[in-house]
């Protein structure tokens, strides 16, 4: 290997080093009304997940709260890995379709 693609190698290690923020997982739920669906027994919201941080996340548990018929119901999805960057498709089910806003939480995860 000449010199100037190890000094090359170096430097981009470098560069990349420094400007890794480092930044924790970061979920951000993006939920898809629009594409809510019912199945017998069951109201099902879409929703997808990104993990906008520099780190995975493992056993992401994220609950969905809303009023379905004036008591308030909850919701929650596990997704096992989520990598930093990446995103996945979930859904929550509901009793049946809620009276107003869905709010979703993050209720916590792992580091790898």
């Amino acid at each position: 290997m000449s010199a100037a693609a190890v000094v090359g190698i170096v430097g981009f290690l470098l560069v990349d080093g420094i400007s890794d923020e480092g930044r924790p997982p970061v979920p951000v739920v993006e939920l898809m009304a629009d594409a809510a669906y019912e199945i017998p027994g069951a109201w099902i919201l879409p929703a997808t997940v990104s993990n906008e941080g520099d780190e995975a996340a493992e056993e992401l548990v994220l609950r969905a709260t809303a009023t379905v018929e004036g008591v308030e119901e909850e919701s929650e999805v596990t997704i096992d890995y989520l990598p930093p960057g990446t995103d996945v498709e979930i859904s929550f089910g509901l009793s049946a379709e809620p009276d107003g806003e869905v709010t979703v939480t993050t209720v916590g995860f792992r580091l790898p």
